[in-house]
């Protein structure tokens, strides 16, 4: 029985060379889609052929984690932070990621970073930490651009705030027009809306902005216009409204936190309207119009300027943001990569402690 066992165990693992497993992982978030700045995709790679049927996945590729990888004989690491960031002029045995990339190549081992591309993807990181609330209506902070040839013109607004509502409602009525982008102005009456549209669609939106605006409307000729669904941080509206403190608790059980940082504003308790950055998030949601951001880490000055702005902030710590995906991230590519063995690090940990 047990010889039948373990045979029946060994022929459902599934072998797969590397640059097919790649290629799956560019399927769910092509790495077009990170930041210019990052270093992502497949980042040391083996001579070939490289088969892969064991893969971990961590937040951050740090010995400790190095050394389970190798005594598990995992085949590919799937670090979502690159171990390699800056360019080494060097491998030897001086520092630790050195040592990092020198234990990866003596043992085969393969190392993929996906990074900033799974903030960007439908799905990704962001969408799966605003689910830490039971929200509608979300969307990104910061669209994603593609080439489109159905949208080639941008125009923009400056409308009462009063009025927002009514101008979406009716520009909704218009074909083949990108959704507004979320307002990013919190200190003045008047928010800037701004619609991607085909060029005989101009008119149209024109037309309706001028009903709510006395104030500039600008277009533009666009290379390329917002991608649906795709981009940085997620902004979505609570279906119930919230006190601080049930978003509080809210936050620490999704990330199975014992203890996160709260800066409360003195003018807002009721929330509903929250914004989320994955790692840090200071610059991505200084002045976005919610009424909670939830993030891994701001500066002093963020927080104090969000505070006095109407937000209330939700710090957790860079990488607790963002390790709970990796859950997630498991069970998607468990579906992608049939019969590959995936499991998620049980080392890997954010390397600060509140004490």
């Amino acid at each position: 029985m047990l010889s039948t066992r373990l045979f029946s165990t060994l022929r459902s693992v599934k072998v797969m060379e590397l640059k097919e497993v790649v290629q799956k992982l560019n399927q769910f978030a092509p790495t077009s889609l990170a930041e210019k700045w990052d270093n992502v995709g497949l980042l040391i790679e083996p001579s070939s052929p490289l088969q892969v049927k064991k893969i971990m996945l961590t937040n951050d590729l740090t010995p400790p984690v190095m050394e389970e990888a190798v005594a598990k004989e995992t085949n590919l690491i799937i670090s979502y932070h690159p171990p390699i960031f800056t360019g080494m002029k060097c491998v030897t045995q001086k520092s630790w990621k050195e040592r990092i990339v020198t234990t990866c190549l003596e043992n085969r081992i393969g190392v993929f970073s996906p990074h900033t591309s799974y903030d960007c993807v439908q799905d990704g990181v962001n969408d799966w930490l605003i689910k830490a609330f039971d929200v509608v209506d979300v969307r990104p902070i910061q669209n994603a651009m593609e080439l489109h040839s159905n949208m080639s013109n941008s125009i923009s607004c400056c409308v009462p705030r009063t009025q927002c509502d009514q101008l979406q409602e009716e520009l909704s009525g218009i074909p083949h027009i990108t959704d507004r982008l979320p307002p990013l102005s919190a200190e003045t009456d008047d928010l800037m809306i701004t619609v991607g549209c085909s060029q005989n669609n101009v008119s149209k939106v024109v037309n309706v902005m001028n009903k709510y605006t006395a104030q500039f409307i600008e277009v533009k000729q666009m290379s390329k216009v917002p991608k649906a669904g795709y981009g940085r941080g997620r902004i979505g509206k609570l279906k119930n409204k919230l006190t601080v403190d049930e978003a509080i608790q809210k936050v620490k059980s999704y990330l199975e936190l014992d203890s996160i940082r709260v800066a409360k504003s003195p003018d807002i308790n009721t929330l509903e309207t929250v914004a989320v950055c994955a790692g840090s998030g200071g610059s991505l949601l200084k002045d976005v119009l919610a009424s909670l951001y939830l993030t891994g880490e701001m500066s002093h000055h963020d927080v104090l300027h969000a505070v006095y702005s109407g937000s209330n902030v939700i710090l957790c710590d860079h990488s607790n943001s963002e390790r709970g995906f990796l859950k997630h991230l498991k069970t998607r590519l468990e579906s992608q990569l049939p019969g590959v063995d995936i499991f998620v690090s049980a080392v890997d940990k954010d390397p600060l402690e509140i004490v």
